[in-house]
């Protein structure tokens, strides 16, 4: 799927460039030029990079609410 409209770049391009040894969004800027335009595809190329390297999911965090 495309992750970077802008630039037309897809998760399997993400995920190549993380295991060709990319660790950051500026690594994947410098590579494919993701995130350069509008941002918005931040989080998802952030996520395919998690996933490459293993990086656990930060659980989420409870809301404790008032009783």
């Amino acid at each position: 799927m495309y992750v970077c409209v802008c630039q037309a770049v897809t998760d399997r391009q993400i995920r190549e460039a993380a295991e060709g040894g990319a660790r950051t969004l500026k690594d994947l800027r410098r590579d494919l030029g993701v995130t350069s335009e509008c941002g918005r595809c931040a989080t998802c190329a952030h996520e395919c990079l998690k996933e490459v390297h293993g990086t656990p999911r930060k659980p989420a965090k409870l809301i404790r609410m008032a009783a």
